[in-house]
């Protein structure tokens, strides 16, 4: 694992993200309670309001296992732990703070996307979001880790869910009140047994 790096978090935020690309927040998907999810971008939620974090980054040739008790040793010290799926069309994916400060006072860590240009699967590692949630203090105790390959897109991924940051996150588009679309009204029971069927032989 990498040296870790203080990163600056506003507004309970701070990046994943390619350079110069398109961040459209209408249309995160917050599903994994680890980030706002773009196309190309995510935008990693933190427990503290403002302050700072803990970060660590690698770049991985492959997905890492995750299919022996050691493998899942690793994960003890995370309370949070999720995959998704980037385009990483001009081939750097780096760590990124909201506010940029002077060139030379930004954060060094690892490129993310060490293949260049294409999709890759991001695994965030979150703990401590819970410590000092919605406050502003200098050094929060919160840590994270992402690692990053090359992969084809794929659904998100939770991998562990432990802490109740990450589950209002998830539960935040649940409470929006976006119209549910009502199911059909049946009344032939003919038609309700020719529906039956179809949903047995998946069709």
């Amino acid at each position: 694992m990498t040296h870790s790096v203080r990163i600056h978090v506003q507004d309970h935020g701070f990046f994943v993200t390619d350079r110069d690309v398109d961040t459209p927040f209408e249309v995160m998907d917050y599903s994994t309670g680890l980030a706002g999810v773009m196309d190309c971008a995510a935008l990693i939620h933190a427990g503290v309001d403002r302050g700072y974090v803990e970060v660590t980054a690698e770049a991985s040739r492959e997905r890492p296992g995750l299919d022996t008790d050691k493998q899942w040793d690793d994960l003890a010290s995370w309370e949070d732990v999720a995959e998704v799926s980037l385009y990483v069309p001009n081939g750097h994916l780096t760590v990124e703070q909201l506010e940029q400060p002077p060139l030379d006072e930004r954060a060094r860590l690892p490129v993310l996307s060490a293949h260049g240009p294409g999709y890759y699967r991001l695994r965030m590692h979150a703990s401590g979001r819970d410590r000092h949630y919605d406050q502003v203090v200098d050094q929060s105790g919160e840590r994270f880790h992402f690692l990053a390959w090359p992969a084809p897109p794929q659904s998100p991924l939770i991998i562990k869910a432990g802490s109740r940051c990450g589950y209002g996150l998830r539960l935040a588009p649940l409470d929006s009140h976006a119209p549910i679309a009502s199911s059909p009204v049946i009344e032939d029971e003919a038609d309700r047994q020719a529906m039956q069927q179809r949903n047995l032989l998946g069709g």
